[in-house]
């Protein structure tokens, strides 16, 4: 039987037949008449109301009425349709999720790179925070710091302290072209690190380097006209790739070395 074919059971096919030659039939005539066992044709006659070749008319008992082929037909193309909308968005949303190993896999064997070493993104601005200060805290030997205003200069103040008390050597390149980035830059002269002026206005990236093994950083994608109102931002990432970290470092250098000191 065709009907089969296009993807309808052989209980199914019967019973659409059966409304064919009859009109408005219960579903205990449907069973005599196709010879769907009655236990299993009110279930028959919902999956093909579900696919668009039957319609129920009510009342007592129910009443089921076959739809025209044509109509039929183009409703079960369009049930079809979205049946199979939804296996394909399973099928990516399957894909998405081993995508990330397979490629993983597939890169080690061939480049010799392991794609999820080079760069750990972080969740947002909060998770960065949170990441600097733990690299604060950590460093041996150096911080390095680049940043614009250093707003968040009071979210790791502390933690800066204590890295100078230890011994650590605090590098800030920054802008002071506010009274409040001013002050901040004062303050840690004063607390004991080194401080340059920034050689131009505004550098699309912030973050800090320790021991010159460790990076965490952003890029801001806004221009620097609208920032103020629009701050776009690109995800924050951490990394201890060391080729990541030379062309921060080489940046960092020449850039420090072209700023103006605070004093």
């Amino acid at each position: 039987m065709k009907f089969k074919s296009l993807g309808l059971t052989e209980y199914e096919a019967k019973a659409y037949l059966a409304l064919l030659e009859k009109a408005e039939l219960t579903a205990e005539e449907v069973s005599k008449l196709s010879e769907v066992p009655l236990p299993r044709v009110y279930g028959i006659l919902e999956q093909l109301e579900e696919k668009g070749f039957v319609k129920v008319i009510g009342g007592r008992p129910r009443r089921f009425e076959a739809v025209e082929p044509k109509e039929a037909f183009q409703n079960y193309i369009e049930y079809r349709r979205k049946l199979l909308s939804k296996e394909i968005s399973d099928i990516n949303a399957m894909f998405s999720s081993l995508q990330p190993r397979l490629e993983e896999l597939y890169y080690k064997h061939r480049l010799r790179i392991k794609p999820g070493i080079l760069l750990q993104p972080l969740k947002d601005l909060y998770e960065m925070e949170e990441k600097t200060r733990s690299l604060i805290s950590n460093a041996v030997e150096e911080l390095l710091i680049f940043t614009e205003l250093f707003s968040w200069f009071p979210k790791v103040e502390a933690y800066l302290k204590n890295a100078l008390k230890r011994g650590v050597s605090v590098k800030v390149l920054m802008c002071t072209s506010t009274l409040q980035s001013r002050r901040i830059a004062e303050k840690l002269f004063k607390m004991g690190a080194k401080v340059r002026i920034a050689p131009e206005k505004w550098y699309p990236t912030r973050g800090t380097i320790a021991d010159k093994s460790k990076l965490l950083f952003l890029i801001w994608a806004a221009e620097e006209e609208e920032r103020y109102w629009k701050p776009v931002l690109y995800r924050p990432h951490y990394t201890e790739n060391r080729g990541l970290i030379c062309v921060f470092l080489d940046a960092f250098e020449k850039r420090w070395r072209e700023g103006l000191p605070l004093h």
